[in-house]
């Protein structure tokens, strides 16, 4: 297994990340746009995409779905609370910024909490982590915590939209903080961090953030 993060595709600075199995057939973690940059990539690579494992449901994670699954027949998927913001510029809050070409999406497939979702030798466990959104979810594989927007480096994912709860958050990061073992964390934005460092440095983490 290997994973990497394809380059800064918005202004929104989503990030979005392959994991590679042995026999080259890729998981997609996030899209949020040009998925002909996200599919030249892996064409380039000679990857064949599989799976989209979505974390949540904002616009600035999920734009490039419809197109993705179209051109690829890739299977989607969405935790099940967050399914309906797959089909809605509202519900997903692109409106709230301006999108004007959302593209609703209808064939994902849902998860809920301790799903596996497999890709040849590679398994990743869903971990039902609301707050962000009430859906949000991170994937864990091997070492690896693709956490969406629930944890940044040394900060969380903002609850002041609709949908979005600080006391689920706060239980959400208890569940990751929970955790043993080291776990390399790949976040929805901003650059990765471990584990061991967020439980001794992120506010949120420790319990003396402010929600």
């Amino acid at each position: 297994m290997r994973a990497y993060k394809m380059p800064q595709l918005s202004e929104f600075a989503a990030n979005c990340y392959v994991v590679v199995s042995e026999s080259k057939n890729a998981a997609l973690i996030d899209a949020p746009c040009r998925a002909d940059i996200i599919l030249s990539t892996l064409e380039k690579n000679g990857e064949n995409l599989k799976k989209v494992l979505l974390t949540h449901g904002h616009f600035d994670h999920i734009m490039a779905a419809a197109e993705i699954y179209e051109k690829t027949g890739a299977d989607v998927y969405i935790h099940k609370l967050d399914a309906p913001k797959l089909k809605s510029s509202y519900l997903s809050v692109a409106q709230f910024f301006g999108i004007t070409d959302f593209i609703p999406f209808y064939n994902e497939k849902t998860v809920t909490d301790g799903d596996i979702i497999t890709l040849d030798e590679i398994s990743f466990k869903v971990m039902h982590t609301p707050g962000h959104t009430s859906g949000g979810v991170c994937y864990i594989t091997d070492n690896i915590i693709f956490s969406g927007d629930t944890l940044f480096e040394l900060s969380v994912g903002r609850c002041d939209m609709p949908d979005g709860n600080s006391s689920m958050l706060s239980e959400s990061l208890k569940k990751l903080s929970s955790l043993d073992g080291e776990y390399k964390i790949y976040t929805g934005h901003g650059a990765p961090t471990e584990l061991s460092y967020e439980k001794k440095f992120n506010p949120y983490l420790k319990g003396t953030g402010l929600f």
